[in-house]
């Protein structure tokens, strides 16, 4: 038994149309020219969609800012980062921020705004975590340089 049922030949239609009185020739025309007009819709909202729009960091200061930033957002203190800056080049110092996080800051959440934040600058992040050590590192890529490191640890609770 089919579950598919079709339409005779002389059905008719609301409009006092039966299926027989359009040619199927006809009826073929009229179906390419929808799928026409329906790829031509398509190809014009794909072509004039503006997407996505992201800048560039214009300097990797720009990237230190938007990482305090987001740490206050967390209300993370300055009191509770510790930057180290690295010589690389003549022209190049690399810097590492080592944050001591309170219990109950989540790490990866931190780590996917940090991502979400710099990532419309063009920037990479990406995460190691180290989990018997509480402690995640993420490298901050621009141009696929890494540009900075931030830490994470998250402190111990202690009991009196």
């Amino acid at each position: 038994m089919s579950c598919i049922t079709s339409l005779p030949l002389n059905h008719s239609f609301e409009y006092g149309m039966t299926v027989t009185a359009i040619p199927l020739l006809l009826r073929k025309k009229i179906l390419l020219g929808m799928l026409a007009a329906s790829c031509l819709a398509i190809f014009l909202m794909l072509l004039l969609h503006q997407g996505e729009q992201r800048t560039s960091l214009k300097s990797f200061s720009q990237a230190d800012s938007l990482i305090i930033e987001e740490l206050n957002r967390f209300r993370v203190g300055p009191d509770r980062i510790r930057t180290f800056e690295y010589p690389v080049t003549e022209d190049f110092t690399r810097k590492r921020y080592v944050v001591s996080l309170p219990p109950g800051i989540s790490q990866t959440h931190l780590h996917a705004e940090l991502n979400r934040k710099l990532g419309s600058y063009r920037v990479q992040t990406i995460g190691h975590v180290n989990v018997p050590q509480r402690e995640t590192r993420i490298l901050i890529l621009f141009d696929n340089k890494i540009i900075r490191t931030v830490e994470f640890r998250t402190e111990t609770r202690r009991t009196s």
